[in-house]
Order: structure tokens, then C-alpha cells, then sequence
């Protein structure tokens, strides 16, 4: 299939699929067949002009979090906005399995390279042992920013930050992650 778009929230979400596909399809996908709506489903409204206009010759393809909600919610909401927008989504994945609550974060600390999810634990300790002290306005440290400080961690990981950072390098990422597999079912449809 040529003729599709890939709607996504953001430049991380972009990135992650340009690795994951090349990865499972030896297809490298251009940025211009992603069209990143800067959030959830309620900025879908920024990106109208462009959906619509890429929807009338191509098959859409929104892949979108599920968040905290759980998924039918998350699905309804979506094809709420969509049909007062006058949008049309020819496929839905949410992330991190298309059946669960979750985001694309969830999903990619679930896919790190064997061993080093212990990590995480090291960065909640941080965050521990900074808040005993006391410290004024501490930043509180997001599930995006300890994928960040995970990816920083190793010294040939190149770009941390979301939107450079590599996800075809083995000693960090494991790409084959059983977590990974509904993606790759979904994805295959377009790319196998």
C-alpha cells in the first residue's frame, strides 16, 4: 500500500515508527506521510485541513495513546471528534497494545534491551533521594524524561532527546519486544 497517511500526536511518536518500520519492513518512511497533530484527540481540530485534504486520496492511519482512559473510551472519544470534524480514520492503533491504557512511553519502557530496564529503578531512587532532601521546586520527573535519561545513559546512544534519538540500536532498544508484536500485526497490513 503507497497511498496512506500515518496521523500521530507527535515528533517522538514519527520517529519510533520511522526505526520500528525499517526495522520489521526494511521500508524507510518519509517524514511527509506523518502528520503530527501536536497532541491528543482534542487538537485534532489544528490538523483538520490536512487530514481532510490528505484523506480523499490516501487511507489514514491514526495511531494515537490510549492514555489513562480505558481503550474503548479512548476509541470513542476519537471517533466522536472525528465525525463533528468531518474527519475519516481508516485505521486506529492506540498505543501501547491497541487494547490497554497506556502511551506511546509505556510502550517503549517496555521494549528496552534486555537488562537495562533495571535503570528505571535507578531513576526513581534519584527521584527519591531528591525529594527527602527537600529541594525547592523540584522538577517532577516524567515517564518522557526517564526515557530520556535511560537513553542518555549509554555512551554510543547518540541524541537522547525524543525526536533524534535512534531506535535501532540493539544494546538499548529491543525492537523484537513481545510488547512490540500488536504493532507490528497492526503495521504489517501496510508495510509487510
Amino acid at each position: 500500500m503507497e497511498n496512506f497517511s500515518l496521523i500521530v500526536e507527535g515528533k517522538e511518536d514519527t520517529r519510533f515508527l520511522q526505526d520500528f518500520i525499517f526495522h520489521h519492513y526494511k521500508r524507510k518512511i518519509d517524514r511527509n506521510i506523518f502528520i503530527e497533530v501536536g497532541g491528543k484527540s482534542e487538537t485534532l481540530h489544528l490538523s483538520t485541513v490536512k487530514i481532510q485534504t490528505t484523506s480523499e486520496n490516501n487511507t489514514t492511519v491514526l495511531l494515537f495513546d490510549a492514555d489513562d482512559n480505558d481503550f474503548a473510551s479512548t476509541i470513542r472519544t476519537i471517533k466522536s471528534t472525528a465525525t463533528k470534524l468531518n474527519l475519516r480514520f481508516d485505521h486506529i492503533f492506540l498505543f501501547p497494545n491497541n487494547g490497554s491504557g497506556g502511551n506511546l512511553e509505556s510502550l517503549l519502557k517496555s521494549s528496552v534491551a534486555d537488562g537495562n530496564e533495571r535503570l528505571f529503578a535507578c531513576i526513581d531512587d534519584y527521584a527519591k533521594c531528591r525529594d527527602a532532601i527537600n529541594l525547592q521546586n523540584p522538577r517532577v520527573i516524567t515517564e518522557k524524561e526517564k526515557l530520556v535519561i535511560y537513553h542518555g545513559s549509554f555512551e554510543e546512544s547518540g541524541n537522547a532527546k525524543a525526536t533524534e534519538r535512534s531506535y535501532l540500536n540493539t544494546s538499548i532498544w529491543n525492537l523484537n519486544s513481545p510488547s512490540l508484536e500488536p504493532l507490528k500485526e497492526f503495521l504489517a497490513t501496510f508495510f509487510a
